[in-house]
């Protein structure tokens, strides 16, 4: 190989060096925030976190039958 195909070649495996690692960072921080958001599910102190069973029902809450002059 020439000098400059060597250059070349020297650069991509250091690009490729480089997005391995940096695609092993973004798995660990994927990992961290997802095990965070899990243990945010189980803490009724953390708002929307929690699962609400009543937003699974059908139809307006109860207080939107309210009309006005009751």
């Amino acid at each position: 190989m020439t000098e400059e195909h060597e250059q070349i070649h020297e650069q991509a495996e250091r690009e490729a060096d480089d997005l391995e690692r940096r695609t092993e960072e973004l798995g660990k921080h994927v990992e961290q925030t997802r095990q965070n958001w899990e243990s945010k599910k189980s803490d009724v102190s953390v708002p929307g976190a929690v699962e609400d069973d009543e937003e699974e029902t059908e139809g307006p809450p109860p207080e939107a039958d309210i009309t006005p002059g009751d």
